[in-house]
């Protein structure tokens, strides 16, 4: 992705992508509604959600340098974006009211949320309840008084579909029903196959994921807990890489040698980022001159001596300036955290041309430490603050580490426990609404972290409290952290006196 933040800008343009795939007709006006107790209002511009929307309903990839002047692009198009802050029924700090006029007359009502790192879910299309993720194929059939016989009909049609389905029939106002269809390929239905059928229907839409991997149906995963994966682990000797693998394959329906080659893809990205980074970056619109070369420097001048964690500083620092100058990076696992594994994880081996297949390895056992916290709480700063960013990036990066030292699963969730318990109750305070400070120390703090609670676990520091406890902790914490500390720089260090004047300065 491009831009600052993975829950703002790449969760708005998976959103906007979503929108524009709703109707074909062009659109005359969009009007996009921010509830004025949440993040958005103080955030939607400085970390990228109105570049990230605009993006998506333009049909401009987040990964095309294009992007970065979406206002050019957006007074080229045919329709234009209104911004209005009210109070909204939907309480979540990400939530996104977006109604959207086409050259027709038509309308269309989407309620939808950023859930953190660069994930989100639509729910609700027109006033009905629904729960799309952009992990699947959407058949979306809107009809108006149909009759009973006519859906029973057209339901006994969709089951013997050769496709692997999901079929929901959402009853909404006024007699109207939405047949939602979730598939894993595009299903090319034709309402013709059942003669009548089509005089009731109002809307006829199919979305394609947004997602890069679909999602399967009725899985049964290989482990759904801490506790299951070590059981598994010490039963089969296999490493929380292995189990990674296993898992995505289950996951994507993927094999193994696909599932590698495409997060050595995603190693490559990141490798060519610390590069770049480290060649000195340029942005206009950011707080901090290049920083990430002064390691180098100091070195050279004896300064400081050389050394691992010296090197670890450099790659972060080096991955959150490409960040903060509109570069190409990967969310691991969001944005705002993006120096961590990559940092770590680079930084640890002896040079960037190290063993990619060892490297790609690690990221997926770091992958692994982070779908337990998807799956108990959330990546997103605005619901529980830095520490389920920066926080989670370090318990990821020390399971990668030990994983790629030879460590065991056990040892790499310990890791991932240590690291973790060390950053509970860290609030996300962002100063003059840019992911920069206190971001990159954050970043820095938490790749260290890492590093040192890896070669505890391996050396047999005993982390006390498991891992998925400690998730469960987190959520706790987060839940009791105001919203002022929880990335909306109405608190912390972006409410300092130099904090409000870096605030005007970059916001006037």
């Amino acid at each position: 992705m491009r831009g600052p933040s993975s829950s703002h800008t790449a969760a708005a343009h998976r959103i906007g992508t979503f929108v524009r795939q709703l109707d074909r007709s062009a659109f005359a006006k969009v009007i996009v509604k921010f509830d004025r107790s949440g993040s958005l209002p103080t955030t939607y511009l400085g970390q990228g959600s109105a570049m990230g929307l605009a993006g998506g309903l333009l049909g401009i990839e987040l990964t095309d340098p294009k992007i970065i002047n979406f206002e050019e692009h957006l007074k080229k198009s045919n329709f234009t974006i209104e911004y209005i802050i009210t109070d909204l029924e939907c309480k979540h700090p990400n939530a996104y009211q977006i109604n959207v006029e086409y050259i027709d007359g038509e309308k269309f009502q989407v309620l939808a949320v950023s859930t953190g790192g660069g994930m989100f879910e639509i729910i609700e299309l027109n006033g009905s309840n629904v729960s799309m993720k952009g992990d699947y194929f959407e058949t979306l059939i809107f009809f108006q008084n149909l009759p009973d016989e006519k859906l029973s009909e057209f339901n006994k049609k969709i089951k013997i579909s050769p496709f692997n389905i999901v079929f929901n029939i959402i009853n909404g106002k006024n007699k109207r029903l939405l047949v939602n269809i979730k598939s894993r390929e595009s299903l090319n239905f034709k309402l013709s196959e059942i003669p009548g059928l089509e005089k009731y229907m109002i809307r006829f839409s199919e979305v394609c994921p947004v997602l890069p991997v679909t999602s399967g149906f009725n899985l049964d995963l290989p482990f759904t807990s801490v506790k299951e994966i070590l059981s598994l682990a010490e039963k089969e000797n296999l490493s929380l890489s292995d189990l990674a693998i296993r898992y995505e394959k289950t996951r994507s329906g993927l094999d193994a040698e696909t599932i590698l080659e495409k997060m050595e893809e995603i190693a490559i990205i990141i490798k060519k980022s610390i590069k770049d980074g480290l060649e000195g970056t340029n942005y206009k619109d950011r707080i901090l001159e290049t920083q990430s070369t002064l390691i180098a420097k100091a070195e050279k001048k004896r300064l400081i001596g050389k050394s691992v964690n010296n090197k670890i500083i450099a790659y972060t620092s080096a991955l959150m300036e490409v960040k903060s100058s509109m570069g190409l990076i990967v969310a691991t696992p969001t944005a705002g955290a993006c120096g961590v594994v990559g940092g770590a994880l680079f930084g640890s081996v002896e040079n960037l041309d190290f063993d990619i297949k060892k490297i790609a390895r690690a990221f997926l056992a770091a992958g692994i430490a982070g779908v337990f916290i998807a799956d108990r709480y959330t990546f997103s700063a605005e619901e529980g603050g830095c520490q389920v960013e920066t926080g989670s990036g370090a318990a990821m990066a020390a399971a990668g580490l030990v994983d790629m030292n030879g460590g065991t699963a056990r040892q790499a969730l310990a890791a991932a426990s240590m690291a973790l318990q060390n950053q509970l109750g860290q609030v996300c305070d962002p100063v003059a609404v840019r992911v920069e400070v206190p971001c990159l120390g954050k970043n820095i703090m938490a790749a260290t972290n890492a590093l040192n609670s890896s070669i505890m676990a391996i050396s047999g520091y005993d982390p006390v409290i498991p891992y998925d406890e400690v998730i469960d902790a987190m959520r706790s914490v987060g839940e009791s952290l105001p919203s002022s500390l929880c990335c909306t720089g109405l608190g912390g260090l972006a409410q300092t006196p130099t904090g409000k004047t870096l605030f005007r300065k970059f916001n006037s």
